[in-house]
């Protein structure tokens, strides 16, 4: 069996934690609900889908298609300096569903994470446009665009065959803040993916 406490144990070391404080309010809120931990059973499960699943969340619709292991980032070659080092990939076609464009750093990579045996949610570092692997800036409405999420694994991380990813929804509140001002807030999670993950570890470019 992969041993994905890993995971957990490097969410505390310096390569994670620029990644987690970006979605640190997510990750509290996630907590205080008992995160993607299996549910009891006075509790409702969340759904579970495979890869090819459209899930529409609100502000964002999400299709993950497939995921892999390599150890390069897409678009890149191994690294000779950085011998067994890995990454891994979820790509994902991306609707946004509002009237407005957004960021690629806010709701895709505090809305989609990957979760650990435990139920912690942990954050992709990076998301790429899947076509040139360029940093994704902004999703703009009602544009299906192809992304990478993109978590850089601890060295001699062994991955699983499968991985589960979670899906938060989010709902628009017309007077969120003080101010009355209207946003899309994030909700409880709402749905699992457990998606068969590819060995691509001897490959030399990107797929």
């Amino acid at each position: 069996m992969a041993n994905k406490d890993e995971l957990v144990k490097a969410a505390r070391n310096p390569w994670w934690q620029g990644a987690t404080a970006v979605a640190a309010i997510a990750l509290v809120l996630t907590f205080a609900l008992g995160g993607f931990k299996q549910a009891k059973s006075v509790t409702k499960p969340l759904p579970q889908y495979q890869a090819g699943h459209r899930y529409q969340g609100g502000a964002m619709a999400a299709t993950p298609l497939r995921a892999w292991v390599a150890r390069y980032k897409p678009g890149g070659q191994v690294d000779a300096f950085n011998q067994g080092k890995l990454y891994l990939v979820l790509q994902v076609e991306i609707e946004n569903r509002t009237p407005r464009s957004f960021s690629g750093f806010g709701y895709p990579l505090k809305d989609l994470i990957l979760v650990s045996k435990g139920g912690t949610p942990i954050p992709a570092q990076s998301l790429m446009m899947s076509d040139d692997h360029t940093i994704v800036a902004d999703l703009h409405p009602r544009m299906k665009q192809r992304v990478d999420l993109v978590w850089d694994l601890p060295k001699n991380y062994v991955y699983s065959p499968q991985e589960t990813f979670g899906v938060f929804a989010r709902d628009y509140k017309a007077k969120a803040y003080l101010n009355d001002e209207g946003a899309w807030l994030q909700g409880k999670p709402a749905a699992k993916y457990r998606i068969a993950v590819s060995d691509l570890r001897d490959r030399m470019v990107a797929p």
